[in-house]
């Protein structure tokens, strides 16, 4: 299938470049005024806090260079086939922000631009912290800029712990101890689906098992870890029912002493809550100490008819002076470690120390990392039901190897 999607965007590529649509400066061959550059993103429209940031990026962009660009708001749902089918009708974006692990699918299927000369005459592919980065390669060659990132930690009430756990036994101690009447030591999201996975995920990484290994030494510690922590009144057994925003509001309201949660939250509390006294810290390690990374990549429509102004662009984006003003207003961290006002907000800074220790599924998990997490939230479920720790892993491994095709 993507063998054929591949012919069928170079064809309409070059069948576009036949006519004379490919361009690279602000006037077509004619002498008339460039088409607008196109971006397609799913962060949502410019009155949706989650867009309007994105909108407000561009318009900078629009008012320094005279360029007028076209964004089109795609839900994410339908985004990638959205994309998909316009590269294949030779009629994509010039630049489509796209979820990061989904980089190297798109490529295969020849829907982005293959940007390595472009990035190796930029010069700063340094900058950004490797997990990110590993997302935008595809077989030596890079077809992304990551854009922004997010990452998980340990928010902590500073009136209620005064040394947060740097280990899992610590943390499964400190949290039965803070547990008392109305209140749990921890909150996380433990929701039906993938999101309601990022927990035990994040402690099956700290048991040294990979997400696709339930069924193995870690990912049954892992399991009975939240077991043992649901058991002492740790973390209610409530947090199965619990998104991300519902462990935010337990950690907000008193109700949970900690919670692990994403870099989004910031800003959200600072704003909601200003009276409440709180601080993060990096997850807790046993082998490792990883988090989960969030994050989407800038990439070029491998039909746009302007694929120069298309970088500069993304360069204007990814300028570090930018990503000081945009970030705080789309409360996500930086993807490169030289953006300014991060190492001075400590809150942040730890966030980008955390993002040194990430985790992001590979190219070929990937495409069937939502049926992995939802698998591994199965396994949670049960467990906290009462099924045995071996025969919740046990089933959860059988839906793994079937999704990846290992069975």
């Amino acid at each position: 299938m993507r063998t054929v999607l591949r012919a069928t965007v170079a064809m309409a590529a070059a069948a576009l470049a036949a006519a004379g649509c490919a361009g690279g400066g602000g006037e077509t061959g004619g002498g008339e005024a460039a088409e607008p550059l196109t971006v397609w993103q799913y962060y949502g429209d410019e009155s949706m806090p989650t867009g309007k940031p994105f909108y407000d990026l561009v318009a900078r962009y629009e008012q320094q260079t005279g360029t007028d660009v076209e964004i089109r708001f795609i839900p994410f749902d339908d985004f990638n086939r959205t994309l998909t089918q316009a590269a294949a009708a030779g009629d994509g974006p010039d630049v489509a922000l796209i979820n990061a692990f989904d980089t190297a699918a798109m490529a295969e299927a020849g829907v982005i631009e293959d940007l390595t000369d472009r990035v190796q005459e930029w010069g700063e592919q340094g900058h950004y912290f490797p997990t990110g980065w590993e997302t935008t390669q595809v077989d030596g060659r890079t077809y992304g800029i990551p854009h922004l990132a997010d990452a998980y930690a340990v928010y902590y009430n500073t009136e209620m712990v005064q040394e947060p756990p740097t280990t899992w036994a610590e943390m499964e101690s400190t949290a039965a101890a803070l547990a008392a009447e109305g209140r749990a030591g921890l909150a996380v999201s433990g929701i039906e689906g993938a999101e309601g996975a990022t927990g035990l995920l994040i402690r099956m990484l700290a048991a040294g098992a990979q997400p696709t290994e339930i069924d193995s030494p870690g990912g049954h510690a892992a399991l009975a870890s939240f077991q043992r922590m649901v058991d002492s009144g740790a973390l209610s057994q409530g947090f199965l029912t619990w998104t991300e925003d519902d462990a935010k509001n337990q950690f907000a309201t008193g109700q949970a002493a900690m919670m692990i949660n994403s870099a989004t939250y910031v800003n959200i509390l600072r704003e909601e809550n200003p009276d409440l006294q709180w601080s993060v810290a990096v997850l807790p390690s046993e082998t490792t100490g990883q988090t989960m990374l969030s994050a989407e990549n800038l990439t070029i429509g491998a039909t746009s008819d302007d694929p120069d102004r298309a970088w500069d662009l993304i360069s204007f984006m990814q300028r570090p002076e930018e990503l000081q003003t945009y970030l705080p207003d789309r409360n996500k961290l930086p993807a490169r470690d030289d953006v300014p006002g991060t190492a001075e907000d400590p809150v942040r800074a730890v966030f980008a120390e955390q993002l040194q220790q990430a985790w992001a599924p590979d190219a070929a998990l990937a495409p069937h990392n939502t049926e992995v997490l939802t698998a591994l939230q199965g396994a949670l479920q049960q467990t906290i039901s009462g099924t045995p720790v071996a025969d919740a892993a046990r089933t959860a491994q059988a839906a793994i190897d079937e999704a990846l095709g290992t069975s």
